[in-house]
């Protein structure tokens, strides 16, 4: 299970609940138990960044499968179920400060961890450049594959 040590309330929050609405590729395998395969794929895409949302997933809740009939294409071997589904998503905005906790400070980098299950890596010149000029690093890049925590 994952515990966050701080819930999103403010604007400013890098936290944000995303409603979602997509076709989740399924694998016929998974059609004896719709729902825990869907899960079970959510489950495997959360703590890595994802372009779509602009940010790393920490979980989903109120998953919702849309219809009790799936699309199967001629050209695909997985059946494409309609849900919707509530994530928490990491997505930062550049220039904004948020707390995070120093785990390494490399010759080139800083690693740091936000919200005790983010890694987020700061280029070192990023990092100095922002010190210079009095401010805190935002985020990273999350291009360390944004995982943490599992």
């Amino acid at each position: 299970a994952i515990y966050l040590t701080n819930m999103p309330s403010e604007a400013s929050s890098s936290l944000k609940w995303i409603h979602c609405k997509f076709s989740m590729q399924l694998s016929p395998a998974h059609l004896a138990d719709v729902r825990a395969g869907i899960g079970e794929q959510l489950g495997n895409s959360m703590l890595r960044y994802n372009t779509s949302l602009g940010g790393v997933a920490l979980m989903f809740d109120r998953l919702a499968i849309k219809s009790d009939l799936a699309v199967i294409s001629s050209d695909a071997p997985v059946v494409f179920v309609p849900i919707e589904v509530r994530l928490l998503v990491f997505a930062p905005e550049v220039g904004q400060r948020m707390e995070a906790t120093v785990l390494r400070h490399g010759s080139d980098h800083l690693a740091l961890l936000a919200h005790g299950l983010v890694n987020v890596t700061i280029p070192h010149r990023t990092a100095a450049a922002d010190a210079a000029a009095g401010d805190a690093p935002a985020g990273g890049s999350g291009e360390d594959g944004g995982g943490g925590g599992g």
